[in-house]
């Protein structure tokens, strides 16, 4: 073990053998991840297929930047992992995941595994320049109290909010009407670079090779019902909808959801309709793939008002969630 980057345990986690992550711990995370599932009701069901996905990230290095806590029977029992995108937007992040397995909590764990990621994460973040803030950011579910204690006590504070959306299907569908000037298609596979320029002005910016590994090659990615906007006088893409259904999850909850995984639209052609036309078109082609819900996930400070247009499409919150955020330290 690293002692530079795995300090010394507390007399009472002696029993746990600390180290990095490996791939082929894949599949004993993911089985944990299931586990803490089943009680936390997260609604974050992955596959083994998404563990694996996160060792070719080019915005983490797992000998590095991750934690693993085995107990004595050689299972997982904790783990930590950070990652840091090589584009920054205003800040420099270090994104902070950390988990304790139920059977193993209130015993100190989840103080360390934070301790440790504040730790490797000042290290990291150190190294950027002095020209924006660092900062530490994670997301917790609003009613896990135990996180939010646990995180403010080491000066973390909520910054931003955000909603899990739900939509049932059988509800009537508006027709996806555009104005003139614009066409709404199918998605065209083609045309992924392009969605990724209308993706980076509408988000956060996101590498190219992010972009493949976690949405355009994604297993649970289906053009087939996602959807696009262009310009009717040059073709050019002017809007979004890229859509999923995530297998895993609506397996283990006995549901039928699609889910409009990111949905973006240019400055100059916002607040003409050209999102709730995308939304509308969405729901239709989930509905005729014999789903019966639609979510969304949505920053509740979005300043584009997609709060409002979701709430006017029948969209209902059903979960939420804060991030939590701390400045960067070292000496």
């Amino acid at each position: 073990m690293d002692t530079t980057l795995y300090p010394p345990k507390p007399k009472i986690l002696e029993v746990y053998q600390i180290r990095a992550i490996e791939q082929d711990d894949s599949q004993a995370i993911n089985r944990m991840l299931l586990e803490i599932e089943a009680v936390d009701q997260r609604s974050i069901i992955d596959t083994l297929e998404d563990r694996k996905r996160d060792f070719s990230a080019p915005d983490t290095n797992p000998k590095t930047d991750t934690l693993l806590v085995l107990a004595p029977n050689s299972q997982a029992a904790g783990m930590g992992w950070i990652f840091t995108p090589a584009e920054p937007g205003q800040e420099y992040v270090c994104f902070l995941w950390g988990e304790v397995h139920p059977q193993h909590r209130r015993q100190g764990l989840g103080e360390f595994i934070l301790s440790w990621l504040e730790s490797r994460a000042s290290q990291i973040l150190s190294a950027f320049p002095n020209d924006r803030p660092h900062v530490m950011r994670t997301e917790i579910k609003s009613d896990h109290q135990d996180r939010i204690d646990l995180h403010e006590s080491h000066g973390f504070s909520a910054v931003r909010s955000s909603y899990r959306m739900q939509r049932d299907l059988t509800l009537p569908i508006d027709q996806p009407d555009l104005p003139p000037a614009f066409r709404l298609i199918d998605w065209d596979t083609s045309r992924n670079e392009e969605a990724l320029q209308v993706f980076n002005e509408s988000f956060i910016p996101l590498p190219a090779a992010l972009w493949q590994l976690f949405i355009a090659e994604h297993e649970d990615f289906r053009p087939d019902l996602s959807c696009m906007v262009i310009s009717a006088k040059n073709k050019e893409l002017v809007g979004i909808s890229v859509n999923k259904v995530n297998r895993a999850e609506n397996q283990a909850r006995g549901s039928q959801e699609g889910w409009i995984m990111d949905l973006g639209v240019r400055q100059p052609w916002r607040k003409l309709g050209i999102a709730t036309a995308m939304l509308n078109a969405s729901m239709q082609a989930f509905k005729a793939d014999g789903l019966t819900t639609a979510g969304l996930g949505v920053d509740t400070e979005n300043l584009t008002g997609a709060l409002r247009i979701y709430e006017r499409l029948g969209f209902d919150p059903v979960m939420r969630y804060l991030t939590f955020s701390k400045p960067a330290q070292w000496e």
